[in-house]
């Protein structure tokens, strides 16, 4: 029986109890030192040296602490170590008297690397090539080139759009799209391509237009700001509601992304757990309170002339149409209007009859609603209309013919969703007691979260650090510049967490976005703050530590169970071996796309429309619409592009995307859950994208080996599940076949295996 003090779950446990105990004090004091609401006759001290006074607990948080990455520790069995992240693992395991894993087999190394660096599976001669390198640096070799193809930056951009909750239409009632917003995500795959400095990656994000006015890509950048949900319709009519909720978005997601902290906790009281006081939250979203969601040109004139003149040209082809549509709507439209109006009280009558400008604030208020009761919309002239077959057919060909005219119309000059300044002043910004903006507290300067600055051993932030432009406050780029300040503890232990837990399942802080004492604390804690360090010693690029992690030897572990592991650290806590994950939801649909032989790599561009299952769009689109909701992509070659490139509509979701835990981009998304359910069977089995995946499959293997029903057994285990099918297999295989033959015939029985194939385990999961 192991004793409490090397046994991984007592360890646990005793981080759990720490974790809640350092909660609660957080509670208390951080009560104590801001006050449960502000002073509304406080105002923000003219220097910015002031800090609120933190506890010694609050200061003495684990993630505030200055990096102290020391030296790799000493092991027993030196034998085992790769890279310095093994000699941490192993210190570990080998303190708690358990074993490691053995390394894994060739294959699942291979599936694993790809999987893991390009969210793809390797290719059947990928990896007989690899499985044929007798080199001893082979396995390195294959993740250098990984990482060196267009296909890395694809599948860590998927991470970062999860994080930025990036879609192409804005959410809520309308969701109207977002024609440029697919440039921040080619900006994106490019920048992970080329491997840009972290430090320089979220400067641009934060304030590419502050620290490189003029240049289109900064600009670009800055669509992190802006990839969330946006209303620009609804209940919300004030324009400082509004306003807030776009700073609120901004703030928040800046704060959980970078700094690992639920920021936005803070916006309406102090955090109950975290010292963060309501006042630190609006200091935080004073450095944005200058900024505009714009929508600036980045197209030459030329371009835009020619756009305009194509707009003329269809407005001119489109107006006689729509003039007879207007007038064949009309008497059903004035019949609409009357009947309304006849329904309201004389009262109503007089108030509307009001001039808008001698209007009480209370008659505007009534009156606008009283607007909108009688307002006539087209679907009630649709309905009206529909009773009258020959007027309903005409003005159904009327819109068809508009439609059709209106899709000739080129796609827009490029512009870019970015967050900009527009001048060197800034409004003042005040702290929202209980969250409401129409209810001002204390005014407050732009400052980072004091508990981060007091628990620093250098300033690294003050008032001189903001250097106002022609047109920029320059708010922006200070708060990058103390974000990627090396002196800054929390956002080289987030990113570096960030990349672990995608390849290894699990991050050394398992609340990725939770850095504070209701997180979990660090597994590895040295291991972590040695990663952090080495990121910021390397200039901040990723890519080493990418290399480092996957080639170390903890990585290359077995993922099967052991039984002293499984009893002893039944979570794997302590990494004595793999973490064996399911493919992800876009990772599936290309990893399908890639064994069928369909896989269009094209990169960049608009995002694709591809056919939504017939019962789906039937289900979300359920009325007569003005215009085809779904205009799907015309060259099905585009329908067969890797999922990134997919068009995210918030409110209208791939069926096998959303199945497998793929996020709905209303919030950021940390972690992804895996869930299992029957709705994943069903669309893996039934859906249109699976069975005519299953047919491909089987058409590719008909053509690759037409004549030998063994070899084509072989071939189809070496596509799918790179590997070659045991005598058993086969033999099983070749059975079915026959039986499935006799009773649909042979195509369908190939269609039949094929997608038994898919849907096997093996191909699901990286062991």
């Amino acid at each position: 029986m192991p004793s409490p003090c090397t046994d991984p779950r007592a360890a646990g446990t005793r981080r759990r109890l720490a974790g809640g105990l350092a909660a609660w004090i957080g509670v208390i004091a951080c009560s104590i030192a801001a006050g449960d609401e502000p002073k509304d006759a406080a105002k923000e001290p003219a220097s910015l040296a002031k800090i609120e006074k933190f506890t010694a607990d609050q200061r003495g948080h684990w993630a505030y602490q200055p990096l102290e990455p020391g030296e790799p520790p000493d092991v027993e069995e030196a034998a085992w170590i790769r890279n310095p992240i093994d000699r941490y693992i192993l210190s570990d395991l080998e303190s708690a008297d358990l074993p490691h894993s053995p390394e894994a087999d060739r294959t699942t190394l291979l599936r694993r690397a790809s999987f893991d660096l390009t969210g793809l599976p390797p290719t059947a001669e990928e990896a007989a090539a690899f499985l044929a390198d007798g080199r001893p640096d082979a396995y390195e070799r294959l993740v250098d080139g990984l990482m060196e193809g267009p296909h890395f930056g694809e599948r860590w951009a998927q991470h970062w759009l999860d994080l930025a909750h990036y879609a192409d239409s804005n959410g809520f009632e309308l969701d109207v799209e977002r024609p440029d917003a697919w440039r921040y995500r080619d900006w994106l795959v490019a920048a992970i391509n080329a491997d840009m400095p972290y430090d320089r990656f979220l400067t641009l994000q934060i304030a590419g237009d502050e620290v490189a006015a003029g240049d289109h890509d900064a600009l670009i950048a800055t669509g992190f700001c802006r990839a969330g949900p946006r209303e620009l319709v609804g209940g919300n009519v004030i324009p400082e509601v509004k306003r807030q909720n776009e700073l609120t978005e901004i703030t928040s997601t800046v704060g959980s992304v970078f700094l690992g902290l639920t920021i936005a906790c803070a916006r309406c009281h102090d955090h109950k757990f975290d010292a963060i006081p309501t006042t630190d939250y609006y200091r935080l979203q004073a450095f944005f309170a200058a900024s505009e969601l714009t929508e600036p040109s980045i197209s030459p004139q030329a371009e835009a002339d020619a756009f305009e003149a194509a707009k003329k040209a269809i407005d001119e082809k489109t107006a006689p149409l729509k003039k007879e549509m207007a007038e064949l709507e009309a008497p059903y439209r004035a019949a609409i209007a009357a009947q309304r109006e006849a329904m309201l009280t004389a009262e109503e009558h007089a108030l509307l009859a009001i001039p808008e400008k001698d209007r009480t604030p209370e008659q505007k208020r009534i009156a606008g609603g009283l607007a909108n009761s009688i307002r006539v919309v087209w679907e009630d002239v649709a309905h009206e209309v529909a009773k009258d077959p020959a007027v309903h057919a005409r003005r159904e060909a009327l819109k068809l013919r508009i439609h059709e005219i209106a899709r000739t119309l080129p796609r827009p000059p490029a512009h870019a969703v970015a967050l900009t300044d527009s001048s060197a002043a800034a409004p003042e910004s005040f702290v929202h007691r209980r969250g409401d903006p129409t209810i001002k507290g204390p005014r407050v300067e732009p400052r980072p979260p004091g508990v981060i600055l007091a628990s620093q051993r250098k300033e690294v932030f003050s008032e001189a650090s903001i250097q106002p432009a022609e047109k920029s406050t320059g708010r922006r780029a200070a708060l990058a510049k103390w974000l990627a300040d090396s002196g800054n503890p929390l956002v080289a232990r987030v990113i570096v967490n960030r990349l672990w837990q995608h390849h290894f399942g699990r991050g050394l802080v398992a609340t990725p976005s939770d850095f504070g004492v209701r997180g979990e604390p660090p597994s590895h804690p040295e291991l972590l703050d040695w990663l952090a360090a080495k990121l910021i010693a390397d200039g901040w690029r990723l890519k080493p530590i990418h290399r480092l992690m996957v080639t170390s030897a903890a990585y290359r572990q077995s993922s099967r169970p052991v039984a002293k592991l499984s009893e002893l650290d039944e979570e794997n806590a302590l990494l004595g071996r793999m973490n064996r994950r399911r493919i992800d939801a876009e990772s599936l649909r290309d990893a399908l796309l890639v064994v069928s032989g369909e896989l269009n790599a094209k990169m960049g561009g608009p995002g694709v429309l591809a056919p939504l299952e017939k019962e789906v769009k039937d289900l979300i689109f359920t009325e007569a619409e003005e215009v085809d909701l779904w205009p799907v992509d015309p060259d099905p070659a585009e329908h067969r592009r890797r999922s990134i490139y997919l068009f995210k509509k918030r409110n209208v979701r791939y069926p096998l995307l959303e199945s497998f835990d793929a996020p709905d981009n209303q919030t950021a998304c940390p972690r992804r859950e895996a869930s299992t359910h029957a709705l994943q069977a069903l669309n893996l089995l039934n859906s249109d994208l699976a069975l005519g995946r299953a047919h491909a499959l089987a058409e590719r293997l008909a053509r690759e080996v037409p004549d030998d029903p063994a070899a084509r057994v072989r071939r189809a285990y070496a596509i799918v599940l790179c590997r070659p099918p045991g005598d058993d297999e086969v033999a099983r295989a070749t059975a079915f076949l026959t039986g499935q033959a006799a009773a649909q015939g042979a195509a369908a029985a190939w269609d039949d295996f094929a997608l038994a194939l898919i849907n096997s385990n093996e191909f699901l999961y990286i062991p």
